[in-house]
């Protein structure tokens, strides 16, 4: 009887003890989900639109550099010689759009996937061990796409004189990847690649 018993003791024992394991496993899922995931994700896309900004910036300075685009706008005059018709040249701002496409998929694709190490101190918001302790990886990748767009803006600069910039608008998508987990974002970047000051119908024009 004393045998039955204590064996009856140890199956209840080991049942509860998996019990109580199973709980605790349960519980340490729903502190990650609700509380350290999200901070990871943040902590990462913030990283992740600095490396994708500065790959942008970094391909289209190199596309740009001193070169002068004036002439992705084209002003006709009338008999007075006044400003009677702005218009887009829309042949060269395709071209410029797809070298610049280009250029910038070259930059990601040297970048290639970005291995970050961030301490668990810091998910949890403590400042005095912020950089000690174990870390969790996180992979940043480019998606490979990439959009490149324009934007054209007017704006009053004095007496008889309209400012006009010409802006690239480039949007790519980066991947984030955390243990258990995955995310993309969107990363839109504007760059001003030309500016033109329209004084009494005659156009001066100048790179940004």
């Amino acid at each position: 009887m004393r045998r039955k018993f204590g064996q009856r003791g140890g199956k209840r024992k080991f049942f509860f003890s998996f019990i109580l394991l199973a709980i605790m496993l349960i519980y340490s899922y729903y502190i990650v989900e609700r509380n350290i995931k999200p901070t990871i994700l943040a902590m990462s896309e913030i990283n992740a639109r600095l490396i994708a900004t500065q790959a942008i910036n970094e391909a289209v300075n190199n596309k740009v550099g001193s070169n002068t685009f004036d002439h992705l706008i084209d002003f006709q005059t009338d008999n007075n010689g006044r400003i009677s018709l702005i218009q887009a040249n829309t042949v060269q701002m395709n071209k410029l759009a797809a070298e610049t496409s280009l250029e910038i998929l070259k930059e990601i694709k040297e970048i290639g996937i970005t291995d970050l190490k961030i301490p668990i101190a810091s998910i949890l918001g403590s400042q005095i061990f912020a950089n000690t302790g174990p870390r969790i990886s996180v992979d940043i990748q480019p998606a490979g796409t990439v959009n490149v767009d324009f934007y054209t803006d007017f704006a009053a600069a004095g007496i008889n004189q309209t400012r006009l910039k010409i802006y690239l608008i480039v949007k790519t998508d980066v991947q984030i990847i955390i243990p258990l987990a995955s995310n993309k974002i969107d990363v839109t970047t504007h760059i001003p690649v030309s500016e033109t000051i329209i004084v009494s119908g005659v156009s001066e024009g100048k790179i940004a």
